[in-house]
């Protein structure tokens, strides 16, 4: 079944592509702008000779214009199926998240960070308009409820085409729920993977965006680089953003403090950048962004901090990491 919504906003973006307005279209169809309107509105469907007008016009095919494609079917050899979410780990929630995961539903954390992501936000604002202004397949890793750059990448451009990935199911169901609702675009898809075992094809992805899933990481970090690395085609980008505690902080912290942080937590104090280049990524751009402090902050590490009472100081940074 043909989901007309979708094919309005499919041959609407191509119509912006061609830099064509709907009045211009019109003429060059011989049909009336408000036909085109009620096209791209999802309110019906050209008859199969202007189908193939269309086609010609943006050099794609009918069928790409009227169905929606299973780009993870390509991408993994792996049908999304009934739920439109491809699972590469079990479908049930890990049990050590299970309380995590009720807290992000029962607080509707998804369409909170959402709306924050509305807001004036001049760090992530820059770095998504900067994703979104690079056509192609962008997979979000990690997403998280915070959607990572996927929710400045979308306010940008609300066509662009992004993969939205979390090991969490209930974060990627989550996400999928809310934006089915927001903005029931054609080009956005779920999956939920281990992203220290992607299951995408080698040089298939243009951009991976990371707005803190690596630093988040369950596994081993040096793991996720060299995954992302993988499946970026030449030319391709990482653009990451994480947070490390320099050694002056650390430094500066009460000895015991020290001690116990290190034993914990040492992945706090890694910047990352050695497994990068040991990734493979040899062009590599490095932008401090600002800082966080933990006392401004709900997290476990927030947490372990609050129980030494100390106050880390995290240093951001933005990372371009170029596929050559």
């Amino acid at each position: 079944m043909i989901n007309k919504i979708h094919f309005g906003k499919r041959i609407s973006v191509l119509r912006r592509k061609a830099g064509l307005s709907q009045t211009e279209l019109a003429e060059r169809l011989g049909v009336t702008s408000q036909a085109v309107s009620k096209w791209e509105c999802g309110k019906a469907v050209p008859d199969i000779a202007i189908l193939l007008e269309l086609s010609h016009l943006y050099k794609t095919t009918i069928n790409e214009m009227l169905g929606d494609a299973d780009l993870l079917f390509e991408l993994t050899g792996k049908e999304a199926g009934r739920s439109e979410i491809a699972y590469f780990v079990p479908e049930q929630e890990q049990h050590y998240n299970i309380a995590w995961a009720n807290e992000i539903q029962k607080g509707n954390w998804i369409k909170r960070n959402w709306e924050s992501s509305r807001a004036d936000n001049s760090r992530m604002d820059s770095v998504g308009k900067q994703i979104a202004s690079c056509e192609g397949i962008i997979l979000e890793i990690g997403a998280g409820p915070g959607g990572g750059y996927m929710p400045y990448i979308l306010k940008e451009n609300p066509d662009a085409t992004v993969i939205i990935s979390d090991i969490s199911p209930t974060v990627v169901r989550e996400w999928k729920s809310f934006l089915d609702k927001t903005l029931d675009s054609p080009n956005l898809y779920y999956a939920v993977f281990d992203f220290c075992d992607m299951p995408f094809k080698d040089n298939s992805i243009d951009i991976v965006s990371d707005g803190g899933g690596i630093g988040n990481c369950e596994g081993e970090k040096i793991k996720a680089l060299k995954e992302a690395y993988r499946v970026l085609k030449p030319g391709g980008k990482l653009i990451t953003s994480t947070g490390f505690v320099n050694k002056e902080t650390l430094a500066g912290l009460p000895v015991e403090a020290q001690k116990v942080l290190l034993e914990k937590r040492p992945d706090v104090f890694e910047d990352l950048y050695e497994d990068t280049v040991l990734a493979g990524f040899s062009k590599i751009d490095s932008v401090i962004s600002g800082c966080w402090y933990t006392d401004d902050d709900e997290s476990t590490i927030a947490d372990l901090a609050r129980s030494l009472g100390v106050n880390l100081k995290f240093t951001c940074y933005t990372r371009y990491c170029t596929k050559e």
